[in-house]
């Protein structure tokens, strides 16, 4: 009997690391480069800053329980001085619609992002949330329904997301944040040029922390906005 037990979580064990497919790709890039990252369908896309000139993109993939993995791609292209690192599904979702008569799928997509100290980059998604540690340089986001995290920061941001959160530890900086139906939190001494509704529960906050002239955007439409202290 345990060997049937032991036999059995073996098989379904390799069934699921069959279906999840590690896809990556590495691209040199200048100081001076922007860098465009389109990632369609998202959970988790993870920003991590190294000491190199190149932009390296990971990708853990599952689509459809490993059915679509093979029609997933990372492809580049070139759009001036901007580079778009972007993913892409192939024909498979549109052979899928042919074949079901109806759109019906499931995506497990998690991205790590290593890109230049420094650097300026811009995030597209449709369903992923970002998430880094520490990021020195200008990033931008474009979001519909996912959140921004930053533990640590140096640089300008401009953070956008439709329906999510936005969270962001500073030190000094100088803000401008507005949510539609969400709520601004915030532990920070900030010194307010506006507001409506109270000090740190308002949906509009404009004004400095500790005098800094690097600029925060933060804009969200049913997301709440957490502004922390470093």
């Amino acid at each position: 009997m345990k060997k049937v037990i032991i036999c059995m979580l073996l098989v379904f064990m390799g069934s699921q690391l069959f279906a999840q497919r590690t896809v990556e790709l590495t691209e040199k890039i200048s100081s001076s480069q922007e860098v465009f990252f389109d990632f369609k369908f998202a959970d988790d896309i993870k920003l991590v800053q190294w000491d190199r000139n190149e932009a390296k993109v990971e990708a853990s993939v599952k689509i459809d329980e490993g059915a679509g993995n093979e029609y997933f791609s990372l492809k580049t292209k070139q759009m001036g001085s901007e580079l778009k690192i972007y993913s892409d599904f192939g024909e498979y979702f549109e052979q899928k619609r042919k074949k079901d008569n109806w759109c019906n799928y499931e995506t497990e997509i998690d991205y790590v992002v290593y890109v230049p100290k420094n650097a300026e980059i811009e995030i597209k998604s449709i369903s992923g949330s970002v998430a880094s540690d520490s990021y020195n340089g200008t990033l931008k986001t474009d979001l519909v329904s996912g959140d921004v995290t930053i533990k640590d920061y140096s640089g300008d941001l401009r953070l956008k997301t439709v329906s999510g959160d936005l969270d962001v530890t500073m030190n000094r900086a100088k803000i401008d944040a507005r949510t539609v139906t969400g709520t601004i939190y915030s532990d920070l001494d900030i010194d307010m040029k506006k507001k409506n509704g109270s000090s740190y529960g308002g949906n509009k906050v404009l004004g400095t922390v500790n005098g800094g002239s690097e600029l925060i955007v933060l804009n969200t439409v049913s997301g709440n906005i957490y502004m922390r202290k470093g």
